[in-house]
């Protein structure tokens, strides 16, 4: 009896290695835990709430923040979201990102390139260019015009180098969207649930979406914004199993090689 207890105890331990969990309701007024990527001047804590807003709508518009230090496969992430503002001439939202990842060229090439101010840089979003995307807001579905709803996309960004010139194809495809007719000023807590290929979307505690998808394993989590929005979050939460830590293999190719493609 004693040996199967140990054993049983020793299953658990072993169970629960590599699980973590990471809370942040903003209230401390700081983001330490977090990188802006893109838009940080249209970003930050007001009234402990976390609001991403600009007033364009053009893609540099969109404001992108990036939760430190997590890269994992599996994960249960839960967010408050509170929409203020929305554009009513283009698709888009309050948006969570997961499995975030880029190419692995553009990574090399974005960490040899130059500090900022020093010439032709790489926009940082690119790092995060691959990821399931999942929006509350206005979506186009099959050119059909902006409807309100929850939308799961597949974002996808490849670099290609030719004669030191650098080519890059940003795609965004719809993997599934549902009719949600939520309104302005009010709070909404989503959740998300993914686990291997599994994908499941809660608003409210109740399924709004329940798909299968393989093309990205793993990567990091991001809240974006922008775009002619106004977007608030809070009482973030994520829970995830951590992966260890591999060194990359990083390519030949710089910054140097490539950089007069760009002009």
């Amino acid at each position: 009896m004693k040996y199967m207890m140990v054993m049983f105890i020793l299953a658990l331990l072993v169970s629960s290695v590599g699980a973590a969990i990471f809370r942040d309701d903003f209230n401390d007024g700081n983001l330490q835990d977090w990188t802006f990527i893109q838009g940080a001047e249209n970003g930050g804590i007001q009234n402990g709430e976390l609001v991403l807003s600009s007033l364009k709508v053009d893609s540099e518009a969109e404001v992108i923040i990036v939760v430190d230090g997590i890269i994992a496969r599996d994960y249960e992430v839960a967010v408050s979201v509170k929409i203020s503002r929305l554009a009513r001439d283009i698709s888009g939202g309050a948006s969570v990102g997961l499995r975030a990842h880029t190419d692995p060229l553009l990574e090399s090439i974005i960490e040899s390139a130059p500090a900022q101010g020093e010439g032709d840089k790489i926009p940082l979003s690119l790092l995060y260019g691959r990821s399931y995307k999942f929006t509350l807001g206005y979506q186009d579905i099959d050119h059909q015009g902006l409807k309100k709803g929850f939308e799961a996309t597949i974002q996808h960004v490849k670099a290609s180098t030719k004669r030191n010139t650098l080519t890059v194809i940003s795609v965004a495809k719809s993997r599934a969207f549902r009719l949600f007719d939520f309104k302005l000023h009010e709070w909404y807590r989503l959740k998300i649930i993914v686990k291997g290929n599994r994908f499941q979307c809660f608003i409210n505690d109740k399924e709004i979406l329940n798909f299968l998808d393989d093309t990205y394993t793993e990567g990091k989590i991001y809240l974006s914004s922008g775009l002619g929005n106004r977007v608030h979050f809070d009482d973030f939460e994520v829970q995830y199993d951590v992966l260890p830590v591999q060194p990359r293999k990083k390519l030949a190719i710089t910054w140097g090689e490539i950089k007069g493609g760009l002009h």
